[in-house]
This record gives C-alpha cells, structure tokens and sequence, in this order.
C-alpha cells in the first residue's frame, strides 16, 4: 500500500458561483487561486501547502453532517464574520467547543447548504464577545460532540 502525502484539493459544490466565491473569499477569507478555463462556472482557492477548494456550479442535494475542515489563523475574526452572515450551524455537530487538543471549532454552512467546520490554531485565545456568544458552549464536558448512539466502532487493519 502507497503512503498518502497530502491533500492536493476538494471539490464543492455550489448553486450560484457568485455567492460561493463572496461567502469563501469576504466571509471565510479564502484567496483565490488561478482557475482553469473549463465549460462550466468554476473557481479554486488556495490553500497552504499549495492545496486547494475546487468550486463547481453544479446544483445538487447537500449532505447534512458531512464536512471539511480548516484551520484559521484568526478564529475571532472568522467567527464573527460568519455569525454576521447567519452562517453558523449548531445543527449537525452541536455548539462550538475547546477540543480536547486545544484547539476551538465551530461549523457554517455557505450559501448552497455545504457544511464547513473552522477550527482554531491550538490554544488560541478567545475574544471575550466570542467566548460569550450563545453558538459556543466552553463548559467542561463538551469538548466532544456526543451522537447519543452509544456505537464506539472504529476501523481496523
């Protein structure tokens, strides 16, 4: 078997190119990256490490919990960028949370549904008007998301 090295990019989709560049690019604060000419609307974003977002326009059924991730440098900015948006989803994985590594996370969802999660640089500060906004719970006992499934099943070799 091949050792994976990294994440060369993901592919979201979106229903209108338009608010999906605004969303990822003004309220998230992605850059955008140089996007191939090809037969339907388009636009990637960089990432570190010269990984990528892929957006497509393609209309499509978004899922309800599956997400991806990025790391921020500034989560006090991202999350009141995305709380002014009305961006912010406690819906699928719960209140944003002080994981067990240190680091916050939070999930959005953009304008076409997708779910994004934001986590924090480990350890990073909080600005107290986040720290008291009521879509994070920094209460002992909710550094994880618990289902109610009871179901600890992981994968093996």
């Amino acid at each position: 078997m091949s050792a994976t090295q990294a994440l060369q990019h993901i592919n979201i989709l979106v229903d209108n190119l338009e608010e999906g560049v605004a969303f990822y690019r003004d309220v998230v604060g992605l850059t955008l990256d140089d996007t191939p000419a090809l037969d339907f609307p388009a636009q990637f974003f960089k990432l570190a490490n010269g990984a990528q977002i892929h957006m497509n326009e393609f209309a499509e059924t978004r899922p309800f919990r599956a997400h991806f991730c990025l790391v921020v440098d500034d989560f006090n900015s991202v999350f009141r960028r995305l709380d002014a948006a009305g961006a912010i989803d406690i819906e699928p994985w719960g209140k944003g949370r002080r994981l067990p590594s240190g680091s916050m996370q939070m999930f959005a969802r953009d304008p076409s549904g997708n779910l994004l999660e934001i986590a924090s640089l480990r350890d990073s500060e909080l600005d107290a008007d986040v720290a008291s906004n009521s879509a994070l719970e920094l209460t002992e006992g909710n550094e994880l998301f618990v289902s109610g499934r009871n179901d600890q099943r992981r994968g093996t070799d």
